[in-house]
């Protein structure tokens, strides 16, 4: 499970780092294109609303990962609680068997 949690903590370290990347290529792009500042604000204001977009996108696909591995873990957690139930089981009828032979 700690490798999971650590996997979550990159996700989300990347994903962080690809926002911050996004704003900040966008404002420099912009600051240094020679514009007027109302098309300069527009221009800050439509980069941010992109970014944003992205950004609401990103998050998604990364709870729909997120949701789906999560899932994975649990169906391969219960099949193995089964196979030690059922190995339990078997050890116990053993050894139940090997005290009514003694």
């Amino acid at each position: 499970m700690a490798n999971g949690d650590n996997g979550g903590k990159d996700v989300l370290a990347v994903f962080g780092a690809m926002i911050l990347g996004v704003l900040l290529g966008g404002i420099a792009a912009l600051l240094l294109a020679p514009k007027s500042g109302p098309e300069l604000r527009e221009d800050i204001g439509d980069a941010a609303h992109r970014a944003k977009e992205r950004a609401v996108d990103m998050k998604e696909q990364v709870a729909t990962k997120y949701d789906d591995l999560r899932a994975k873990v649990e169906d391969h957690l219960k099949e193995h609680a089964m196979d030690a139930a059922k190995a339990t089981e078997h050890v116990t009828q053993e050894a139940q068997a090997q005290i009514e032979q003694a």
